[in-house]
């Protein structure tokens, strides 16, 4: 770590936040990662809130794979709406790119979205490159690249995840969808071009938006997210404990939060 995390507090907006009960939740995973990541925090959701889930991969990861990967957020984010064919209201939870990928969605057809998340995100115009990834995590993320799958997966573990009696389990099943399902070098640089070229709007592009973030975070300091939330004007909430992969590490609490902000 270069720098020193510092609990950031938890902003409060009196604003009472109603959503469309029925509408469907969106899960958009980040860098390098598939919708197999999520574990079973979809079902978590899916059963608390009564609605569908649904976890669309994004271009050149998980079964797109095999698909060059867009060097724009806009770009990709076209390619998962045409995946999920879903033009009504829906409910929108990104994880770090993914909440740049959820955002332009917002921004683009806010029609489309009555609430947007964003779960350890940051954007190129609010955030320092080196607050939205930690050079040492950068210089590990880079060197994991020479390492073997599981190896590589092991690092990629340890440098996202703070809950960690599940580790092997996890790291196992990681590796088997890396074999199953490879991202390639060309596709892992893309992405990372993509996420650092983005801008976010100076607003909030609907109206109810939350900010979540893990103050354990060791990939994106945790600032990036307070700064999402002072820029918008909207709630934060932060786990005191939580690394980069909060679903991973807080499931119950994410899915507690979305139920008690979203006033069901």
């Amino acid at each position: 770590m270069t720098g020193e995390r510092q609990s950031m507090p938890i902003e409060k907006n009196e604003q009472k936040t109603e959503l469309k009960n029925d509408a469907p939740w969106i899960l958009l995973r980040g860098l390098a990662r598939e919708s197999r990541h999520w574990g079973d925090f979809p079902e978590q959701l899916s059963t608390a809130l009564g609605v569908e889930v649904f976890c669309p991969d994004t271009p050149g990861n998980g079964r797109l794979n095999g698909e060059a990967s867009p060097l724009s957020i806009s770009a990709t984010l076209e390619r998962v709406r045409r995946e999920i064919g879903y033009r009504a209201p829906v409910n929108l939870l990104g994880l770090s790119m993914g909440g740049m990928i959820a955002t332009e969605w917002a921004r683009l057809y806010p029609q489309e979205v009555s609430a947007l998340v964003l779960a350890n995100s940051s954007f190129g115009n609010f955030s320092p490159p080196w607050k939205r990834l930690w050079p040492n995590a950068f210089l590990s993320l880079m060197g994991s690249l020479r390492l073997t799958t599981e190896q590589r997966e092991v690092r990629v573990f340890d440098l996202i995840c703070e809950r960690s009696e599940d580790r092997q389990a996890r790291v196992d099943e990681w590796v088997g969808y890396s074999l199953e399902c490879p991202l390639s070098p060309s596709n892992f640089a893309r992405q990372l071009a993509a996420a650092a070229r983005f801008r976010a709007p100076d607003q909030t592009p609907v109206a109810n938006t939350l900010v979540i973030s893990g103050l354990g975070d060791r990939l994106v300091n945790p600032d990036c997210s307070a700064a999402i939330a002072r820029r918008w004007g909207v709630e934060l909430r932060a786990h005191p404990e939580a690394g980069h992969d909060l679903t991973h590490d807080a499931g119950e609490w994410v899915v507690d939060t979305l139920v008690e902000w979203g006033g069901r």
